[in-house]
């Protein structure tokens, strides 16, 4: 009689397991029966801001600045890190519509990253007009960029890196 409780001692542990699990899922479901309406990250104001101009230059090419008399091709290196929340701004001081859009590869069609876009290739800024977009960069990586996505317009020279880093630090350029 005394060994009769090792035969139940499996079934004995599987329940206490699933009386575990299942007062588990119970209180998630009660204590966490909604997601929040605005998670923490979109709650805090922006840690950088940053100023990009873009248009077309005197020597035929598009580029991106830091004013609206200093555009280069390619445009300045910008960075952040993955801690920052980004407030991007970009006018049009150019002739032509253009767009914005920090993508995987220097390439119209590439895969956009963070959310950072204003405009599009079909909805570009017109000239004198500016967009702004608010992002958090959660990929610190060297191998991004930010484009024009406008046809024609990475190849007349408008992109330029981006280095995103996993170190809290200032945002350039």
């Amino acid at each position: 009689m005394t060994n009769d409780y090792k035969a139940y001692l499996p079934l004995i542990v599987i329940g206490i397991l699933a009386i575990t699990f299942v007062t588990a899922a119970a209180s998630m479901l009660i204590f966490q029966l909604q997601p929040p309406l605005v998670s923490s990250n979109q709650s805090k104001t922006p840690t950088s801001n940053i100023l990009l101009y873009e248009g077309e230059m005197s020597d035929g090419k598009f580029g991106f600045g830091t004013s609206p008399t200093n555009l280069t091709s390619p445009g300045p290196t910008i960075g952040f890190s993955t801690s920052d929340k980004i407030n991007l701004t970009v006018v049009n001081v150019g002739k032509l519509p253009h767009a914005f859009a920090i993508t995987t590869t220097p390439n119209a069609g590439a895969t956009v990253l963070f959310g950072a876009v204003i405009g599009s290739a079909s909805d570009p800024l017109q000239p004198g007009q500016e967009g702004s977009v608010i992002f958090t960069p959660d990929n610190a990586a060297f191998d991004y960029w930010y484009i024009s996505p406008v046809a024609g317009d990475v190849q007349a020279g408008m992109y330029g890196a981006v280095i995103v880093s996993s170190v809290t630090g200032p945002a350039f350029p």
